[in-house]
């Protein structure tokens, strides 16, 4: 059932996400379900109830080592609601809580942090604080051995040089950000950051 909730999610049907989870009571109350919600509220722009429902999460789970997760969430309905600065507040004291972890949990999840800095920063105008986010970002991604995060790293630096007119490594950025993307099989990101450099 969670798996069609985030098919649903994913093909842009969120208010079908949303009816098939509460459809399944049990479902609905637990993390999972609960963490499919907001995701679901914050991609439909609700971003008031996607708050709510992230901020219950993260006060029922303060102090544990799954805390950072919905505070990561948190962080992302800002940059989703336009607003970078409270995201990039979110995601220093998330950052705070990674380090708490154990070193061999920590490159991963400093990667997507990291990322997240990087576009916020970006958004903010601050393109050198960016560039060293998603560095350090890149450099925890390959660490983690994770393709998607490292497409989403490769693209935010594509994006980064492309606004600095640097048509050349944004066009490099692009094609690495695909090719991770295409080894993650997310075809459908692969196909977005094609059309990027496509358009540059």
């Amino acid at each position: 059932m969670l798996g069609d909730v985030w098919q649903a999610i994913d093909e842009g049907r969120y208010a079908d996400a949303r009816a098939r989870l509460e459809a399944d009571p049990a479902l609905l109350a637990s993390d999972p379900g609960q963490m499919a919600l907001g995701y679901a509220l914050a991609h439909d722009r609700r971003f008031d109830e996607a708050r709510e429902v992230y901020g219950r999460l993260r006060a029922a789970h303060a102090g544990q080592p799954w805390e950072h997760v919905p505070l990561h969430q948190l962080g992302t309905v800002e940059r989703l609601a336009g607003n970078p600065g409270a995201a990039l507040r979110l995601f220093e004291e998330e950052r705070a809580l990674i380090e708490r972890l154990p070193e061999d949990e920590r490159a991963f999840k400093r990667a997507v942090n990291g990322y997240e800095v990087g576009v916020n920063r970006l958004a903010l105008g601050e393109a050198e604080e960016a560039r060293a986010a998603l560095t350090a970002a890149l450099a925890d991604a390959q660490a983690a051995d994770d393709p998607m995060t490292l497409g989403c790293v490769h693209r935010a630096l594509g994006n980064l040089a492309a606004r600095a007119g640097d048509r050349d490594t944004a066009l490099t950025e692009y094609r690495q950000a695909q090719a991770a993307f295409q080894e993650a099989d997310d075809e459908r990101a692969a196909a977005e950051t094609q059309a990027l450099g496509d358009a540059l």
